[in-house]
């Protein structure tokens, strides 16, 4: 076997791996996006709101990219239909920060969001703890931060 062989039989792994993991974020999206659709929401758009809403001061937009693991102008595009929508507002000097009716529209969520992920896990015969355990820190702000069972 050649080495190039060699290098394309190591990588399949990696990539059925690669697949797997995009096809169980699909799903998930898809699950949980249903079920946070009937408050306007989407599951990034949680997530967006809960990681603002860990920094009372704000967060910037490359701060807020990093932790969504997008690039800025993505961060930006994503962020500002939920300005428009009051529940972020976005200072002169670029932080983005949770409104009152956004801090209630989290709470809100959050409890539609664990049913539809529950929901999830158990029909695909996942343990939400081991799942956590092996991603390891997902990059966000302060702390990471999970639904609570």
């Amino acid at each position: 076997m050649s080495t190039d062989e060699a290098a394309d039989c190591a990588s399949v792994p990696n990539l059925e791996a690669a697949l797997t993991l995009a096809w169980a974020k699909s799903s998930l999206d898809t699950t949980v996006g249903a079920a946070l659709s009937r408050v306007g929401l989407s599951l990034d758009d949680l997530r967006r709101l809960r990681l603002i809403d860990a920094r009372p001061q704000g967060l910037g937009r490359e701060d807020l990219a990093e932790a969504m693991g997008e690039t800025l102008s993505q961060a930006v595009r994503a962020s500002l239909p939920l300005v428009k929508l009051g529940w972020l507002s976005r200072s002169e000097s670029g932080e983005f920060s949770l409104t009152d009716s956004g801090r209630f529209l989290v709470e809100q969520s959050e409890g539609i969001a664990e049913k539809a992920a529950r929901r999830w896990f158990a029909e695909n015969g996942l343990d939400p703890s081991e799942v956590s355990m092996i991603a390891g820190s997902a990059p966000d702000v302060d702390a990471q931060w999970t639904f609570e069972s």
